[in-house]
């Protein structure tokens, strides 16, 4: 059989697509190959336990591994496991809540023949000027005076204040562990019952706002029969970017614990929280054995990790168009923001990196986005544990390896 001139054109067209395709595929794996080079440099002049993993978010291929399977402390990298679960299992319209309420059903005559109840449902981002509102919002029903009490309410969560703290030997200092209620207050710092501190400064603003009050201010929890007559709110998306960006543990820890009330039941407890995470990353493919999260800000040494259960989380995130923005946007990102802020600056990775920090003695660990030269996005988990020097000396390396990714292309 005789080829025609047309089709003796298009078959060597095709064998020069297919040289054309092989020689692009053979530099990628040459690219690829010069990638683990270059973070291989790095990684085997490290003095500790060290496991990283890269993917590429999209093609979900192997780029580069170092002990990826080892079990690792991972410190405050937790918080990306608390962030991912409670955007999955509460959603991104889910708003964190403190509400006012009465028991008096009748307030047209400017009295409240009753008790007011402040109840918290773990905004840990509560504030003195959240108060003075919700005062405001008492006011506006022409209330002139309140014939009961002030009862504040924190049972949305439980009284287990310190959590883990001093729970394991050897685990991180109790004075590090901030103070968890269902009712904070700025932070809970130096407060050492924030939930009263909340009920007697909403006496004072009442107060200001001329509305008489003789009754005292006390622990207790609200009637279900009770009327909201006010309410603060704060959306899952700037909790969760306050909390990923500045590491905030108090931030966490509360989250945790609501995210265990909103699906088990209230109250909420860290127990209850662990269950919540158990069957999360389970359900995404996660190995059970690959994962021990006992508290979700990442202060307890006796929490462990392995990489490619960051990277099956990550994945997760980038293929769910609803949630993925929020939890990108939550990480901080390099040489701009949060624990990043003063990090990569002048290199390629400044602003091409969002990630999570995380530190505590003997450990430091960064784990998050990487966009490369090709605009590829790139996932990446570094932990390093058990060194003795300073720890600035492993963020650097890690910072090199950012570098070295962001740096990277295909092509």
């Amino acid at each position: 059989m005789q080829l025609s001139k047309k089709n003796y054109s298009q078959l060597i067209i095709y064998f020069i697509l297919l040289f054309l395709i092989g020689t692009q595929a053979a530099l990628g794996q040459n690219k690829i190959k010069e990638l683990q080079t270059n973070i291989d440099e790095i990684v085997k002049n490290v003095s500790c336990d060290v496991s990283v993993i890269v993917m590429s978010a999209e093609k979900f291929d192997l780029l580069y591994e170092y002990n990826h399977d080892s079990k690792m402390i991972p410190a405050s990298i937790t918080k990306i496991v608390t962030a991912g679960v409670a955007l999955n299992k509460l959603g991104a319209g889910y708003q964190f809540k403190t509400v006012v309420y009465t028991d008096d059903n009748n307030l047209s005559d400017g009295v409240i023949n009753g008790n007011i109840y402040l109840k918290g449902y773990g905004d840990p981002d509560f504030s003195t000027t959240d108060i003075e509102s919700i005062a405001k919002q008492i006011a506006a029903f022409n209330v002139n005076s309140i014939t009961g009490n002030i009862i504040y309410d924190e049972s949305f969560l439980d009284d287990d204040y310190n959590s883990l703290a001093g729970y394991y030997q050897s685990d991180t200092d109790p004075k590090y562990w901030p103070y968890i209620t269902a009712l904070s207050l700025d932070k809970n710092k130096g407060n050492s019952d924030p939930a009263a501190l909340c009920g007697n400064i909403l006496s004072e603003e009442l107060s200001i706002l001329n509305i008489g009050f003789n009754g005292i201010v006390i622990s207790g929890t609200t009637p279900k029969a009770a009327k909201e007559i006010g309410k603060v709110t704060r959306s899952i998306s700037s909790v969760l970017t306050h909390m990923n960006k500045v590491s905030d543990n108090q931030s966490a820890i509360t989250v945790f614990k609501v995210i265990g009330a909103e699906l088990k039941g209230a109250p909420g407890t860290l127990e209850k929280g662990a269950e919540v995470v158990i069957e999360f990353l389970t359900t995404i493919g996660v190995d059970r054995k690959a994962f021990e999260i006992l508290e979700g800000s990442g202060l307890t040494r006796y929490n462990y990790v392995t990489g490619p259960m960051y990277m099956q989380l990550m994945k997760y995130f980038y293929d769910d168009i609803k949630n993925f923005d929020i939890f990108y946007q939550s990480l901080a990102v390099s040489g701009v923001d949060g624990t990043l802020k003063s990090r990569m600056k002048g290199t390629e990775a400044e602003t091409n990196v969002h990630a999570k920090t995380g530190t505590l003695n003997y450990v430091s660990s960064l784990s998050g986005y990487a966009i490369s030269r090709d605009n590829e996005l790139l996932m990446f988990y570094i932990v390093m544990n058990g060194f003795r020097e300073k720890s600035d000396i492993y963020r650097k390396k890690q910072d090199l390896i950012c570098d070295i990714l962001c740096k990277f292309s295909r092509n």
